[in-house]
């Protein structure tokens, strides 16, 4: 019997043998066999993961250039990880073009595809799509934030106004771009008296090395008199692209950071404007005194910077010389005779070659001594004026003011007090004396809330705002202001502001303190209480007063630059009269006790702050601003809610807060603007007993809010029937943080969706959509169509569009004829990885007429930017850029034409007329603009296919 049991123990080994054979026999067969037919889903598969890694990618980049910006650096591992993936996506890149190339080679006399070919591409596929997908995966444990904003395409600035008729500032002009482009001098210095346009020199400077790209970047700061290293050191890093520095930081570290910036530059000039005695330290700045070539052996310090140059310019040329150090120095004089008359008939007109005028004029200039500043604003004061006020105006230039003020001329001083007491009215007249005691560059949201606290402007805060616009407005055609600063600040020559703080201490209207220098008025007590306002601006007085005895004061600031300055308990005790009280950049634990007494007190600002105790805010009933931003606190008071007569609050860029107790928003029913913008997220879902934070339903209870600027995390936080109906200027951020909250926006109404989950919009939401003017969005989980999906009327507003990283989205418009986008001029669509047109369908003749700039980044699957139909709706195309897009085959389809009136019309299109820019990279089908058009203008040409 043993005998046969070994035999079927032979038996049942030989058959598992060969069942082992065979299976292993057909795995080694069919593995190879089953990547050759899944090499063309293997490549497909394997470019979504270079999407996908090109996303992670974009977003690390982006970090990293935010990092960049701070002058810090990104950590080694993130570093190492950019370098993979580049290797990685050029690899695959090349990969997935040998598919579309190689693949398609034939064997056995043509009859079917190589299996060898197919076979090594499908194997390289799947382990690159393995590789890739653990590099995604790496990204995504960074956690990174989403705050990449594309900029803005940067023009050269038109030449500066006024300079193009000085001829005698041409030779100067010429000599000192002559200097700038030698080796032999690094410290450039232009002089001149005061109002001669030594600034206008220096912007024109800037403006022709910009043009003519001479450095790499070119920075532009203002010294001033206080020579205030924290901000001039702001306005450098900004210029060299770096964030805004943080409101403590340390002037140390801002130098670190500027240095660190200059490291990685290879040619830049900074100009400084208006350097006084003692001068400015350029080491503490952040600046190399001096260049060195560089070295392979790094002997000097200073060798990253071989390419810094300086310019600087001074009423002082031993300034320059003797404090500054610098080599080469050019003189600014004054204008000749014809020069100036001609300054001053391109303001006034022909008019002022008329018999009645003309011999006023040349007095006029005679007496302005050459100086374009002095001319400037006489001829604005005068340009509409009949002959008595030309007459009138020459007798007050020959006998000028008694004034004693020094460092400028009488007739000078003359001139400029003419323009002021030419202005229409008192209103204009206050503005200008509140703008001089304000400061450069200062913020016309600030200038709001003075005005308004002080009964200047509208009673709403919204025609307030347009009143101000409208004073600043005038106030710079009559060169009293500069005419050059960005709508949300004004500036003021230094020439003109020194003559207008002459004017309001002499009138007794202001007294302004600055620096080290204490005014004799603020040391004497009865002419102290004289003064309706008051400005310590940065000021580093040793202490104040125990009481501060102002019966006739109406405001109050205190720029502080001592640390240390306390303010004593009854210092506010004599200031019956107060209505603004402003309070920067003070570090106490509470207010003081007398602060309760203020009770006309409108506005208060406590901006850029450290504080403890400010609950005795809450007694201050008839307070309608209130200004807490950039201030340190962890928790908004409760008796804050007591404030029912507030119109605006601003907590903006107040990072500590945490807590805002339920319904303290909702009783300040009179609000009119709110400010949380990069501040506080912690908003409670909904209203319940247990609540710790304030809800977003609270808004409702706001029905004269008309701006508000609001971070919220998850969009499920937005009420229904939270009605905005009532929004006139918002700035929204929705879902994921956002960090670029002070980016250039160009518009009032803003919102950024990031939405990484399905879910239907609301009526609140669906509003927003509708009334937005600039959109962000990101992901769009569940959207495959923007207009059928987020807002069926075609966003009536909106001028800007941004859509990155949203995989699910097919198509913007699509469907039936449509007025979509009517008003849209900028249109931005990034790793849109399932987008397959962008314009589906005809459009009315109104859709898309708008667009200027058009700009598709990484969407594979797109094969044109439009039909010739819609490409004859595009007038206003001024920009296009189209990069990483694999299946992109021509800008401009024409398959949808039908008849031959359509082909004819097609083979004359007349696109682009107007079109400047045109920039097509990394498009490996790219064939041609458009196959059909046989011509096409571009650029004002004719460009042939």
């Amino acid at each position: 019997m043993p005998e046969p049991c070994f035999c079927a123990f032979c038996q049942n080994a030989a058959g598992n043998f060969v069942g082992n054979l065979f299976s292993g026999i057909f795995t080694l067969i069919s593995k190879p066999i089953i990547l050759v037919i899944k090499c063309d889903n293997n490549v497909d598969y394997l470019k979504n993961k270079v999407a996908e890694l090109k996303d992670e990618k974009d977003t690390a980049e982006n970090y990293a250039e935010a990092v960049d910006r701070r002058g810090e650096q990104i950590v080694q591992r993130l570093r190492n990880w950019l370098t993979s993936a580049n290797a990685r996506i050029e690899a695959a890149d090349k990969l997935v073009a040998d598919a579309e190339g190689n693949a398609k080679k034939k064997c056995f006399f043509g009859l079917c595809l190589n299996p060898k070919s197919r076979y090594q591409l499908s194997q390289k596929a799947e382990e690159n799509s393995k590789t890739i997908d653990k590099l995604v995966n790496e990204a995504r444990e960074f956690n990174l934030p989403l705050s990449h904003v594309p900029a803005p395409p940067k023009e050269v600035a038109a030449p500066v106004k006024g300079f193009e008729g000085f001829y005698s500032r041409k030779d100067v002009l010429e000599r000192i771009m002559e200097a700038l482009q030698s080796r032999s001098s690094s410290i450039i210095g232009v002089h001149g008296m005061p109002g001669m346009g030594k600034t206008m020199l220096a912007k024109e400077i800037k403006r022709k090395a910009e043009q003519d790209k001479l450095f790499d970047v070119v920075v532009m700061a203002l010294v001033s008199t206080n020579a205030d290293l924290k901000n001039v050191q702001v306005e450098i890093a900004g210029g060299l692209g770096l964030d805004q520095l943080p409101t403590g930081i340390r002037p140390q570290d801002a130098a670190e950071r500027i240095k660190g910036k200059l490291k990685k530059m290879k040619k830049v000039l900074i100009i400084l404007d208006d350097i006084w005695e003692p001068g400015i330290d350029l080491e503490k700045l952040g600046i190399p005194l001096r260049n060195e070539p560089k070295t392979t052996e790094g002997s000097s310090s200073r060798e990253e910077y071989a390419e810094c140059k300086i310019l600087l310019t001074s009423r002082d040329s031993n300034v320059l010389s003797d404090l500054m150090g610098s080599q080469q120095n050019f003189p600014l004089h004054q204008l000749k005779d014809e020069e100036a008359l001609k300054l001053l008939k391109g303001i006034v007109g022909e008019r002022a070659e008329s018999d009645d005028i003309h011999n006023a004029a040349i007095d006029i200039v005679r007496e302005c001594g050459g100086l374009p500043l002095a001319i400037t604003t006489m001829a604005e004061a005068l340009k509409n004026k009949e002959p008595y006020h030309w007459m009138d105006a020459v007798r007050k230039l020959k006998r000028p003011s008694s004034e004693n003020f020094q460092g400028i001329s009488k007739n000078i001083y003359s001139a400029i007090e003419f323009s002021y007491s030419q202005l229409e009215s008192e209103q204009l007249k206050k503005t200008f004396l509140l703008c001089c005691l304000m400061g450069h560059k200062f913020s016309i949201r600030d200038l709001l809330k003075y005005g308004v606290g002080l009964g200047l402007f509208a009673n709403t805060i919204e025609e307030a705002r347009n009143e101000v616009f409208t004073l600043i407005s005038k106030l710079r055609a009559s060169s009293l202001l500069i005419d050059d600063c960005d709508n949300d600040r004004f500036d003021m020559h230094d020439l003109i502001h020194d003559v207008a703080v002459s004017i309001a201490n002499r009138d007794r209207r202001g007294l302004l303190l600055t620096g080290d220098h204490v005014p004799k008025e603020w040391s004497d007590m009865e002419t102290r209480k004289d003064f309706k306002w008051i400005c310590l601006r940065y000021s580093n007085v040793d202490g104040l007063p125990e009481e501060l005895e102002g019966l006739r004061l109406t405001l109050f600031r205190l720029g502080n630059a001592n640390p240390s300055l306390q303010i004593p308990a009854n210092f506010f005790k004599g200031m019956p009269r107060l209505k603004v009280l402003d309070l920067t950049h003070m570090h106490l634990s509470s207010l003081p006790p007398s602060i309760c007494l203020l009770q006309n007190l409108h506005t208060l600002c406590l901006d850029g702050s450290a504080w403890g105790d400010i609950r005795t805010i809450g007694e201050l009933k008839n307070l309608e601003i209130l200004s807490l931003r950039w201030s340190e606190f962890e928790e908004l008071p409760r008796e804050i809610g007591q404030l029912t007569q507030l119109k605006l609050l601003d907590l903006s860029s107040c990072t500590e807060l945490k807590i805002i107790p339920p319904c303290v928003l909702a009783g300040m029913s009179r609000l009119e603007e709110l400010y949380l913008g990069n501040s506080f997220h912690g908003w409670e879902v909904e209203e319940n007993e247990n609540q710790r934070n304030a809800c977003l339903a609270e808004l409702k209870h706001l029905k004269k809010l008309t701006n508000l600027e609001v971070c919220i995390p998850d969009i499920r936080m937005i009420p229904k029937d939270l009605f905005f109906e009532n929004l006139k200027k918002f700035k929204i951020f929705i879902g994921r943080k956002w960090e670029d909250w002070y980016g250039s926006f160009g518009s009032s109404r803003i919102l950024k969706l990031h939405l990484n989950a399905s879910i239907s919009f609301n009526y609140s939401v669906q509003m927003l959509l509708k009334m937005t003017e600039k959109l962000h969005l990101r992901e769009l989980a569940g959207v495959k169509n923007l207009v059928d999906e987020l807002n069926t009327e075609g966003f009536p507003d909106l001028k800007y569009l941004y859509v990155r990283n949203a995989p699910e989205v097919e198509h913007i418009t699509e469907g039936v004829p449509f007025n979509a986008f009517p008003r849209l001029e900028v249109l931005f669509l990034q790793n849109l990885i399932n987008l397959e047109k962008i314009f589906q369908g005809r459009l009315q003749d109104t859709a898309f007429n708008n667009l200027r700039i058009i700009t598709i980044k990484c969407c594979d699957k797109v094969k044109n930017l439009f039909s010739s139909s819609i490409a004859r709706q595009l007038l206003h195309l001024q920009e296009i850029s189209v990069t990483d897009c694999s299946n992109m085959e021509e800008i401009v389809d024409d398959e949808e034409q039908g008849s031959r009136n359509d082909i004819v019309e097609a083979a004359e299109l007349k696109f682009g007329e107007v079109l400047r820019s045109l920039r097509l990279q990394r498009l490996p089908k790219l064939s041609s603009l458009s196959k059909s058009c046989r011509h096409m203008l571009l650029f004002n040409e004719q460009v042939c296919h």
